[in-house]
């Protein structure tokens, strides 16, 4: 123990410190002998990042039985929560492989089909062995906004997947549209970094290089040879809107393949409850209003109707934080007020509205 330490230190998991929190007592690593924190200190992203590295492969740190209890009574962030239930389920194995998939992709300028087809195999065996609510309660919560491409990908081939079977396709289609969820933005990974993340208002420009990524993904599917057409014309395609006014090529209505106006509907919904550089995230129950007032413009409304009639059970029983900062259980979702569920609140019930309502679903 360094610096003539007389305290006794007890071990907690890293998973307790924060972005933020002010350090009461000293933090040591793993086994007591390194000091990472001193007492005083508040700890930051980047603090954060070299106490990690500092102590190794360990998930544990040293602190006094003071701190420990101080920590334990804060409990963990929900950002540490909803990490902890993406483990135990299998999502972050998924985002992992999906990673993978990108950064070979991206540095290959083409798509390995074998390492595609297996992520998307891992991804239709999650689906089978994880219930609807669960797999939603992954691409819902909260998340890093530079996780972005990898986990939007993943979300989208587990929605993709989902759509399939609510519309009952056989298992072949429901492979192609979880592939093409897979890699559906692929081509993103030739757009400057810089645009991808902009936080601020992007040039006319820069907004048609952005949208050249459509392109770009069916160029990388097509370089590769083996994937199927209905695929590479997913990606394409999964742009356009009903209405003619998408892109790469103003297709209209029963032009666009199927498989796009599916990913479309899969993509606007994680587009919205998703963090990004440009916006925050919007609840489940706004979004399912918006797609259900039909403000997605130029979405295959029977596609919407299908997921906003199939979404919502999916929230039922959820936690949700509320516009007050206090915690609910979502009871009843009303398809007539569907952006205002019926929340229980330390046993009572009781209707949200515009001045109390869902901000995020959470993690108990």
């Amino acid at each position: 123990m360094l610096f003539g330490e007389k305290k006794a230190l007890e071990d907690i998991s890293l998973d307790y410190l924060y972005s933020g929190l002010a350090v009461q007592d000293n933090i040591y690593n793993h086994d007591g002998t390194l000091l990472l924190v001193a007492k005083g200190i508040t700890l930051t992203d980047a603090s954060l990042k070299r106490l990690k590295r500092f102590n190794g492969s360990h998930h544990n740190i040293k602190v006094t039985s003071k701190l420990r209890d101080e920590l334990i009574n804060r409990g963990l962030s929900q950002n540490q929560k909803q990490q902890n239930f993406e483990k135990e389920t299998g999502y972050s194995e998924l985002t992992e492989e999906a990673e993978s998939l990108i950064t070979v992709s991206q540095i290959t300028n083409s798509v390995p089909y074998e390492q595609a087809y297996n992520v998307g195999m891992s991804v239709l065996e999650r689906i089978a062995v994880t219930e609807p609510d669960v797999l939603f309660q992954c691409i819902n919560g909260l998340h890093e906004v530079d996780e972005y491409l990898y986990r939007h990908s993943t979300n989208v081939a587990i929605i993709n997947g989902l759509m399939g079977k609510w519309l009952g396709l056989d298992d072949n289609e429901i492979e192609d549209l979880v592939l093409l969820g897979l890699v559906h933005d692929i081509g993103k990974t030739k757009i400057p970094m810089d645009i991808l993340t902009s936080s601020s208002k992007l040039s006319a420009s820069e907004i048609e290089l952005l949208k050249k990524h459509a392109v770009y993904s069916y160029e990388m599917l097509s370089s590769s040879g083996k994937f199927s057409e209905a695929i590479r014309k997913g990606a394409r395609h999964h742009h356009e809107k009903m209405n003619g006014t998408g892109y790469p090529d103003k297709l209209t209505a029963d032009d666009i393949p199927f498989y796009s106006r599916i990913t479309a509907v899969s993509e606007s919904y994680d587009e919205m409850v998703s963090e990004r550089m440009y916006k925050s995230a919007q609840s489940p129950f706004k979004v399912l209003l918006q797609m259900q007032a039909e403000q997605f413009s130029g979405l295959d409304i029977k596609l919407v109707k299908l997921f906003t009639q199939n979404m919502p059970p999916e929230l039922v029983g959820k936690s949700v934080l509320l516009s007050d900062g206090t915690a609910g259980i979502v009871r009843h979702i009303n398809d007539m007020n569907i952006e205002y569920p019926m929340v229980e609140i330390n046993g009572n019930i009781i209707l949200t509205n515009k001045d109390l309502y869902c901000v995020s679903m959470i993690i108990d």
